[in-house]
């Protein structure tokens, strides 16, 4: 039996469970708690992050069968492929493998974690009272996001998030364009081809398919003219794997947008998409990134104020809202 410790939200974690799956292994998951992580502390591995402070962080999976702690998603897959091999979801030694293992690192730094930072953005401005039911269920359970309560634990804990994960900074740091790069790279490349690599189903494709998800709630990409056939790609993976559709958080954002009639969909830097990306191959990635920062500070108390702060600076309009968010 292997264990997955997970945040069910994560697409990060959806990445593993969904090799898991494919690999028809057994598994349980165990829900961790947000910010103590409790639930790990008997985990002797930790990540190290791009600051190089150590925690523990999700997914990570503990195998029964060999002792084996194993933590980050791709070192996952890659203990996934050498311990059970059955389903192969990397190529045979060559040329071909070495591509599947570029392209992993690739897009966890380059597309994983942008596309976390936008959504949370967009949860944190549009719906912050939906951020207190993912990490604090016990204070607001499922449905309450609209209440007083959830409304002021999210703020408290969007403030929070903003300083983890440098929201504040999104235009500083050219998320939204890198992002768009990456992306239009990728639909490029499968433009011309049916799968990332070679003429098979790899780890490159579930790890793409995976890490997209949180994107469709970020109205600059969903909607993104020449992206549509990346996501028309990624959802009929999905059906085809029988991967659940639709998380909490785009069902929850789509029914506060209709409800509303908007969006944060214009980004008042951006004239516009853009047209095709200036990327000609995958810059050398040995290891992902992991941008999560040091949190100062007392958050109840800066909480507030950096939500404040992330409000004013994030550049975010209105725009109507006039279709489901995952384009059906």
């Amino acid at each position: 039996m292997i264990t997955l410790y997970q945040l069910h939200w994560s697409h990060y974690v959806e990445k593993v469970r969904w090799a898991l799956d494919y690999k028809g292994l057994e598994w349980r998951a165990v829900e961790v708690e947000p910010f103590s992580k409790r639930q790990m502390r008997h985990l002797a591995r930790k990540t190290q992050l791009d600051s190089g402070e150590r925690l523990h962080t999700v997914p990570a999976i503990r195998d029964d069968a060999t002792g084996e702690v194993v933590v980050e998603s791709s070192d996952i897959l890659a203990y996934l492929e050498r311990q059970y091999p059955t389903r192969a979801l990397y190529p045979e030694p060559g040329a071909k493998r070495d591509e599947v293992v570029r392209w992993l690192p690739w897009l966890d730094s380059e597309i994983g974690l942008a596309a976390r930072r936008l959504a949370y953005t967009q949860i944190a401005l549009e719906h912050p009272g939906y951020l207190a039911e993912l990490f604090v269920p016990h204070a607001a359970p499922a449905g309450a996001a609209a209440d007083l309560k959830p409304r002021i634990a999210g703020m408290i804990i969007a403030g929070l998030l903003t300083q983890r994960f440098r929201f504040h900074l999104n235009r500083e740091d050219r998320v939204f364009e890198r992002l768009e790069q990456s992306l239009l790279f990728a639909a490029r490349r499968l433009d011309a081809q049916p799968w990332l690599v070679g003429a098979q189903f790899t780890a490159a494709d579930l790890t793409l398919a995976a890490l997209l998800k949180p994107v469709s709630i970020v109205p600059f990409f969903r909607d993104h003219p020449h992206l549509q056939k990346l996501f028309k790609w990624t959802d009929a993976l999905v059906r085809e794997h029988r991967r659940e559709p639709r998380t909490g958080y785009e069902a929850a954002m789509r029914a506060v947008r209709q409800r509303r009639g908007w969006a944060l969909g214009s980004v008042s830097w951006l004239a516009g998409p853009a047209q095709e990306s200036t990327l000609q191959e995958i810059p050398a990635t040995t290891r992902a990134r992991n941008d999560q920062q040091a949190v100062a500070g007392w958050p109840l108390v800066t909480g507030p104020m950096w939500y404040l702060r992330l409000k004013r600076v994030c550049g975010l309009a209105r725009t109507p809202y006039t279709r489901d968010v995952t384009g059906e």
